[in-house]
């Protein structure tokens, strides 16, 4: 690839992804009447998306952070009244993150914002246009989990 296409689709990119952050965050200000963050409203989806195997170790694990930071992450959701923790039957040294019914309300608005969002994206899209943007992506998210990986290793200076 040449630098000038290089640098469009930097450009791009940047561009993109700021964007998406705006819209996501101020649709969350708004649903939320401006009591969320990006950051707390992404752990109470990593909650769902963990369901049945919701403790504080996986719930780290999916989010890509420190059980150090999500217990002060939930702390903070606890405090706002959208999550509360369970002590596990059988071994009381494990506590799964449950939503309040206000944070199950946040994670429906969360959602409906995505629907309409992605739906506004599909519609706009043949389905050639679709199919790359799917295989595009695709590659994407492998470079950045790889990248993810990468940056998540520890930093060892020698």
């Amino acid at each position: 690839m040449n630098n000038a296409k290089e640098k469009r689709l930097q450009d791009f990119f940047v561009k993109c992804f700021y964007n998406i952050l705006n819209v996501a965050e101020k649709a969350i200000e708004a649903f939320s009447e401006g009591d969320l963050s990006l950051k707390e409203i992404r752990l109470i989806d990593a909650v769902y998306k963990s369901a049945g195997n919701n403790n504080f170790s996986n719930v780290a694990k999916v989010l890509g952070v420190t059980l150090g930071t999500l217990t002060t992450a939930f702390s903070r959701l606890e405090k706002k009244g959208y999550l509360y923790k369970v002590q596990d039957d059988g071994d009381k040294r494990i506590f799964y993150i449950e939503p309040t019914p206000h944070g199950t309300e946040m994670y429906k608005q969360y959602k409906i914002f995505h629907e309409k969002m992605f739906a506004g994206i599909v519609s706009s899209m043949s389905e050639v246009q679709l199919e790359n943007m799917i295989a595009a992506l695709g590659s994407l998210d492998k470079f950045f989990a790889l990248l993810r990986t990468e940056y998540s290793k520890p930093n060892i200076k020698e």
